[in-house]
């Protein structure tokens, strides 16, 4: 394996992701104490550059379409109000969602493989729980209803299954919700956190984070849960694992040195 270091600022991130077609990197930045915004990073080269210019409020959790037509992210509007925003990108087009005041733990957008859906992790019914839309912020159905904290989803690229962070049995574990229904199988089981599940792009692996080793770091595993493996094994905090689109590539944020950078892992 492989390890490029691909920003040098130190400032402190989250969310990261790749671009549909794998030429960039977007991630959360916090500028001040009081506002979050969106960055854009070629792979090519060049300067990390504000996603949204304009942008005067806190916007984190950016997730894109694999086709590229639509974007989502979160919005902050004030004090517990978080709006879900999904544009239609060739025309600018906007939706937002808006479940109402005090609801600071919506999060984690994700958009099912053919763009028709949009998932994300919303406080409702018995705990925090996983909740499907279609683009035009339309036609609410929640998709999980157990007590705890359901979050993180990322479908898998057929679309027919869930990979979600859920604290159901009381620590956080990774589960697969099958689209079709049934019953989650719980994939991980440790003493520490597992947290943010990603498929691989043939859907035969999934990278996660996990603190069962006393510091946050990033693993891999089959699609069943089997034979995890440490793949960062370092000291400071590895999180936000992000795979490119076609390249046997983990993208992830590492707290190394004391500050806060994009990396970049080739696996073997």
């Amino acid at each position: 394996m492989k390890l490029h270091r691909l920003t040098t600022d130190g400032r402190a991130k989250r969310d990261l992701i790749f671009a549909p077609d794998g030429d960039a990197l977007l991630f959360a930045r916090q500028e001040t104490a009081e506002l979050i915004s969106l960055w854009k990073l070629p792979l090519a080269g060049g300067p990390a550059t504000r996603w949204h210019p304009a942008a005067s409020t806190t916007e984190l959790e950016p997730a894109l379409s694999r086709d590229g037509r639509f974007a989502a992210w979160v919005q902050s509007r004030g004090n517990l109000s978080l709006k879900l925003i999904i544009e239609h990108l060739p025309d600018a087009r906007q939706a937002t969602f808006d479940p109402g005041g005090g609801f600071a733990g919506m999060r984690t957008p994700t958009f099912a493989p053919d763009g028709s859906r949009v998932v994300f992790s919303l406080p409702c019914r018995g705990g925090q729980q996983l909740v499907s839309l279609a683009p035009d912020a339309s036609g609410r159905v929640e998709l999980t209803a157990s007590a705890g904290i359901n979050t993180h989803p990322d479908f898998s690229p057929d679309g027919q299954q869930i990979a979600f962070t859920s604290t159901r049995t009381g620590d956080y574990e990774i589960y697969t919700l099958p689209v079709a229904g049934g019953d989650p199988p719980r994939l991980t089981t440790s003493p520490g956190m597992d947290l943010r599940p990603r498929w691989s792009p043939d859907g035969r692996q999934l990278a996660f984070v996990s603190h069962r080793d006393g510091n946050y770091e990033l693993y891999l595993t089959d699609a069943e849960g089997h034979d995890p493996v440490n793949l960062t094994r370092h000291p400071d905090r590895d999180d936000f694992p992000t795979w490119h689109p076609r390249e046997r590539q983990l993208a992830f944020l590492s707290e190394r040195d004391g500050q806060s950078d994009v990396y970049l892992l080739e696996l073997d």
